[in-house]
């Protein structure tokens, strides 16, 4: 199946992922840089913590209620409530005025409004397709938000700094956008049966927060999506160790310039190294998603995924401990490459999952868990300097040992996990 064939609604929403994930990425990453250069480093550690929670309260409340009254509702709220921040944003890092505290509050609300609306977009592609088509469409929609991360922190590198104003400007007109197109374009694709309003009997109808807490009650019942998430919990975990452990690693110990191939006089710091190594991942993935793709097409689909995990987490445990350039972008390469093995499958698993009338709530929980990801990834970096490097390589490459396992579990038992989606997830 190709891009055209797709189902209106996941053409236009694939579109709007690349167009918004474009435009936030130019602010987001620079976010916290932002906040230590004008507020200090532990004011800003503390408000990246803020918004972080923000995000998690919003991918809560944003999943339970989706599933009470719809998705199209909730993303133009979400996406309107997004816009007015970055056009406030823009207001308060003016030519005329910088204030970053009242900055702050705003992200506050765009952070929870994007929290919100990411399981809600999630739970949408889910509404329209069928899963024979789905792998397909989470190779497209992967690639796609790969290529969009990579423009729009280029994009952000060169003029975030210098241009706030323009850049929040144009993030906000890209949500304008998004907004519109959504409103004029995109039907609602899922009507609420009214059963499904009153998830128990015990539940008093006057107090929603007790349903939705029944709700997620119910989702964490789910023993197959309960590991699944916890496998890709330690999956993200590992992930994120490039910009965390590794990254910092890499500049402690290689803080002169070291001889980057043998024949060469080329010499790079680490430093230099990181940003190579981001760039080789986010070039392979741009440049080598499709032809992975079709090279693996008529393999088994569960060696696809277990033998890419395995290529992922071979890689960052030999960056976790190596200090060889070559070795490192040869490892990175390994990564990369199976990256683009596992991940649309994996996706297709959590789509194929999750129950019909609870979709946003379950990809709320399964969003809140790559923030756990991300968060337990920075735990790296305390305990970094009370153990050894080879310690935490034997910690990483435990955590992908026990991430693939579980996903061999999970395979082994998929229709278990199909079993549960037809009943409700308990």
């Amino acid at each position: 199946m190709k891009l055209f064939h797709f189902h209106p609604v996941i053409r236009i929403r694939l579109f709007l992922q690349f167009l918004t994930t474009m435009a936030t990425m130019a602010v987001i990453p620079f976010l916290i840089i932002y906040f230590s250069e004008q507020l200090g480093t532990l004011i800003a550690g503390f408000l990246f913590l803020v918004v972080m929670a923000a995000n998690i309260t919003g991918s809560v409340l944003g999943g339970y209620i989706s599933d009470q009254i719809g998705r199209k509702d909730v993303i133009l709220l979400a996406e309107s409530i997004i816009c007015v921040g970055f056009i406030g944003a823009a207001i308060v890092n003016s030519p005329w005025c910088i204030l970053p505290y009242i900055t702050f509050v705003l992200f506050i609300f765009i952070q929870f409004s994007t929290g919100a609306v990411t399981p809600v977009y999630q739970a949408l592609i889910v509404d329209v397709s069928q899963p024979e088509n789905r792998k397909v469409i989470y190779t497209y929609a992967y690639w796609l938000r790969n290529m969009a991360a990579a423009i729009g922190s280029l994009i952000g590198a060169f003029l975030f700094y210098d241009y706030h104003f323009y850049i929040f400007i144009g993030v906000a007109i890209c949500l304008l956008i998004s907004f519109l197109i959504t409103y004029f374009c995109i039907q609602e694709t899922y009507i609420p049966k009214t059963e499904n309003i009153s998830l128990t009997n015990d539940v008093d109808k006057r107090i929603p927060f007790l349903q939705m807490l029944q709700s997620y009650k119910n989702v964490l019942a789910h023993r197959f999506f309960l590991l699944f998430t916890m496998a890709a919990l330690l999956l993200v975990s590992v992930e994120e160790q490039l910009t965390n452990y590794i990254g910092v690693r890499l500049v402690d110990m290689i803080n002169e310039p070291v001889s980057l191939l043998p024949l060469l006089a080329v010499h790079v710091d680490g430093m230099n190294l990181v940003g190579m190594l981001k760039t080789t991942n986010t070039l392979l993935i741009v440049c080598c998603t499709m032809l992975i793709t079709s090279i693996v097409k008529r393999w088994n689909e569960r060696f696809v995924l277990l033998t890419g995990q395995c290529l992922f987490f071979i890689g960052y445990t030999i960056m976790s401990y190596s200090t060889f350039p070559l070795l490192l972008i040869m490892a990175m390469v390994i990564a990369s490459i199976g990256e683009m093995m596992y991940a649309p499958i994996q996706q297709t698993m959590l789509a194929n999952t999750v129950p019909d009338n609870r979709r946003s709530s379950y990809m709320a929980m399964y969003t809140i868990a790559t923030f756990l990801g991300v968060s337990t990834a920075g735990v790296f970096l305390i305990i970094s300097s009370w153990l050894p490097p080879i310690t935490l390589t034997i910690i990483i490459a435990l955590m992908g040992l026990i991430s693939t396992g579980l996903f061999f579990w999970l395979t082994v038992n998929e229709k278990i996990g199909k079993e549960k989606r037809v009943i409700g997830g308990n």
